[in-house]
């Protein structure tokens, strides 16, 4: 437990240097989104995520160095490392709603190996491996929904991280410690240059990867129920746009309304929880992703406060 500042380091410095660098070569290369909520649209470099990626593991190999190699880690670093390739490949190819569901589950089936099937000390068996792989494509793809915004998913991605690695602590689970930590050092960094404004984007292959290691983390620290507490901002981001447009691609959703600054939800568009807010009272962007922010950390204080319940 004590070998954590370390891989901690690591990840946030090894993030915060590569993330410009990586920045302006993926510019380079034609991998480019529009900043769609601001009255002067810009591109802006995609893909930012890798520097994520590669903090995630310089971190992790530092940890391996001091600490010796968990089998642990590397199943839930292959997971990691083929959830970021199918973040990559889904931006140059653009998988279907089905490819990605079917790619994302299968990615996922390695974790049953490091699984314990108990909820709550109920031995649940056969369910809980059939349903793990499913839950963890669920909980990559609200992740990877709960996003749009400048420093959106990073922060809330860093708030949630930091709320798994609290428990992980509390519990004393040093490998759920470590990935959570590491995690959450590495968004830190990297929100220094997605926050408003954003110099670069994540792109799926960081927001994918961040529902892959929260959802390790959770999985392997064997905090299930506190853990789903922590992610209820993506719960109700996902639920709200399955209710209000079902399954749909983020080319057909009608773009959020700029005026004077100010974001406001188009008529009869798609909910999200964004745009619940926005309906609401029309807000500056910083606004809406500071009061998202504000719910996301209200939870992962909330799934704390059941695990000392708990114990």
């Amino acid at each position: 437990m004590h070998d954590i500042i370390a891989p901690s380091l690591a990840a946030f410095i090894t993030t915060f240097i590569l993330t410009p660098v990586l920045a302006e070569r993926m510019y380079r290369a034609g991998f480019r989104g529009i900043d769609l909520h601001k009255e002067i649209k810009k591109e802006i470099p995609e893909q930012g995520g890798i520097a994520i990626v590669a903090g995630f593991f310089s971190g992790l190999i530092v940890f391996s160095f001091l600490e010796g190699i968990k089998p642990d880690i590397i199943i839930i670093s292959l997971v990691a490392l083929a959830v970021a390739g199918i973040g990559f490949y889904d931006r140059i190819k653009r998988l279907s709603a089905r490819e990605k569901v079917i790619s994302l589950t299968l990615a996922g089936i390695p974790l049953i190996f490091i699984a314990q099937p108990t909820f709550m000390g109920v031995n649940i068996g056969l369910i809980y491996y059939i349903s793990l792989p499913v839950l963890f494509m669920f909980t990559c793809n609200f992740t990877n929904m709960l996003a749009g915004l400048n420093g959106l998913e990073i922060g809330v991605g860093a708030i949630s991280s930091s709320g798994i690695a609290a428990l992980a602590y509390i519990k004393g689970e040093e490998i759920s410690l470590v990935l959570a930590l590491v995690l959450a050092l590495s968004l830190i960094a990297f929100l220094r240059y997605n926050s408003y404004p954003a110099r670069v984007f994540p792109g799926d292959v960081g927001t994918l990867f961040i529902g892959s290691v929260l959802f390790s983390s959770i999985i392997v620290g064997k905090f299930e129920l506190e853990g789903m507490i922590v992610l209820i901002p993506y719960v109700l981001d996902a639920l709200l746009k399955l209710v209000s447009a079902g399954v749909m691609v983020k080319e057909s959703q009608k773009p959020t309304l700029i005026r004077q600054g100010r974001l406001y939800a188009p008529e009869n568009s798609n909910f999200s929880l964004v745009r619940l807010f926005l309906r609401i009272k029309p807000m500056s962007e910083r606004q809406v992703v500071f009061l998202i922010y504000t719910i996301s950390a209200v939870f992962a204080i909330a799934g704390i406060g059941l695990e000392h319940l708990l114990t």
